[in-house]
């Protein structure tokens, strides 16, 4: 019953229908155990599972279709449990006898030849979202991992009570407790209006990208890590509104995802922006249909941005009077996940060189 006949499909969710026809193919995809264990998650597993999401539409079925819903599910998961066992048990034989062979070595053949190394796939990532922006006059800005809470907070406009600066969100250094791994790339906006404010009349303004490691005490779980990635960007100019943040960011992500993509924006709040707002992309893993990664919703969040708020402008010494600004921050992992269509973050730092090489197709 892995692959069910039409009448058995139209009693289910269109998800896991999809799901349901993609399982073979999945299961002959596992090349070893730990592929094998996170595919039986994804079906069987008690909390999140296809299995569990299954046993849920059960419950708001009509009445009329309890009985014949509750065949197919009862089908589906007795199916996968035993296609799982079977090939848990191939698995096992086959690694069994590749240990078997690992002594057997002929010391007259010549070494193999390493492989040629490539760039991790979120580096060439944050390289193509950096090649989106350069035309329209961006350049790249970094700054130090290890900050002060003077750019990482104060210079944000990010007050003393706020959350995020607690112990329960924030590395701090032990031994130097006013310093920190940077929870954000937008320390570099606030050096950057530091350093860059004398020159601001003459250069006419001020454009950048700030991509980087930033650090959060998050539990690690398919969508969050204590460390990810970030792309900031900024511009300040004269008379800058919300029209040109829009307008920047809907083209950055047609070039980003395809000319056919959908974007909307929605108000938000960020202490160092005013109006804030975030920008959600109609899910391509889906077409809008509805699926776990976008919730049910069809969308998905990609970005945080908004107007710079005067007081970050005054802070680094800024007439807000006479400059104004946007500013977003992207997360790397997130879009590198929609883009490559992959599931779970976790696969991007297991350094599993099967994974890396299939997402060569990222670029």
């Amino acid at each position: 019953m892995t692959h069910l006949d039409a009448k058995a499909l139209s009693l289910l969710p269109a998800d896991m229908a999809a799901a349901c026809e993609r399982f073979p193919s999945a299961l002959s995809a596992c090349a070893n155990l730990d592929a094998l264990n996170r595919l039986k998650g994804t079906y069987t597993g008690r909390d999140g599972s296809f299995a569990a999401q299954l046993m849920e539409s059960l419950k708001v079925a009509p009445k009329a279709k309890k009985r014949d819903l509750g065949a197919v599910i009862n089908g589906l998961k007795k199916n996968w449990e035993e296609a799982l066992k079977t090939r848990q048990t191939e698995l096992e034989t086959e690694k069994k006898q590749l240990d078997s062979t690992k002594n057997a070595w002929d010391a007259t053949l010549p070494p193999p030849m390493p492989p040629a190394g490539a760039l991790h796939p979120l580096n060439r990532l944050m390289d193509r979202l950096v090649d989106v922006f350069r035309p329209l006059g961006y350049h790249v800005e970094e700054g130090p991992e290890v900050e002060t809470e003077e750019h990482n907070f104060d210079g944000l406009n990010i007050p003393e009570d706020h959350p995020a600066r607690g112990t329960a969100d924030t590395f701090y250094l032990a031994q130097h407790s006013e310093l920190l791994l940077r929870t954000h790339t937008s320390p570099v906006q606030v050096r950057v209006l530091k350093r860059l404010a004398p020159e601001l009349e003459a250069r006419g303004g001020i454009r950048f990208l700030a991509p980087g490691r930033v650090y959060r005490k998050d539990e690690i779980d398919p969508t969050h890590s204590p460390m990810f990635h970030q792309v900031e960007g900024m511009l300040v100019g004269k008379g800058i509104g919300m029209h040109h943040l829009k307008g920047t960011l809907a083209y950055a992500m047609k070039a980003l995802f395809g000319q056919n993509a959908d974007v909307r924006f929605r108000p938000s709040y960020f202490p160092f922006v005013e109006p804030g707002c975030e920008m959600d992309v109609h899910c391509p893993l889906c077409g809008g249909s509805g699926c776990r990664v976008c919730k049910g919703s069809g969308w998905v969040e990609i970005l945080g941005a908004g107007l710079i708020h005067p007081n970050v402008l005054r802070i680094a010494g800024i007439d807000p009077e006479i400059w104004s600004g946007f500013a977003f921050g992207m997360g790397v992992e997130r879009t590198a996940m929609m883009v490559s269509q992959t599931p779970d973050l976790r696969l991007f730092f297991e350094n599993d060189q099967r994974f890396l090489k299939a997402m060569g197709g990222l670029d």
